[in-house]
């Protein structure tokens, strides 16, 4: 079985490969985050395992923050690609994810509380005309 992306969006990319060059921009940044992310928390995992807590250890501790806040801004940048997005705004845009970024996760929340006050949790899923979805040939 052959699998085939089918493009429901309605937006027209020119390049050959079907993809505009701003779409792999975004694919290679979130490309590269995801290494980074799943490197540190594997190799952090590998060094100083989770279990058992050890939590009169600087060294374990001070890896496991590490990994913790690069795990957190990995999460926290995700975030603020659908957000950008989603915005009207591009600079309300910037500013909900400096936000998210500086004060975390809090920002975050009320982003989302505003977000569905406006639009309803409906307006989350995305119909079949805003994705893309594989279709088995």
């Amino acid at each position: 079985q052959n699998m085939t992306m089918v493009n429901t969006t309605g937006i027209n990319n020119t390049s050959s490969s079907g993809r505009s060059c701003p779409t792999w921009l975004f694919i290679g940044f979130y490309g590269i985050l995801f290494a980074v992310t799943a490197t540190t928390i594997a190799m952090t995992a590998s060094a100083f395992p989770l279990f058992p807590f050890q939590a009169d250890s600087l060294e374990w501790n001070s890896n496991w923050l590490i990994a913790t806040v690069i795990d957190y801004y990995g999460a926290c940048l995700c975030f603020c690609g659908v957000v950008f997005k989603s915005e009207d705004n591009w600079m309300y845009g910037s500013l909900w994810c400096l936000g998210f970024c500086l004060l975390g996760s809090p920002i975050c929340c009320l982003w989302m509380l505003i977000f569905l006050w406006k639009h309803g949790v409906d307006s989350l899923s995305l119909s079949p005309n805003r994705r893309s979805h594989y279709q088995l040939n």
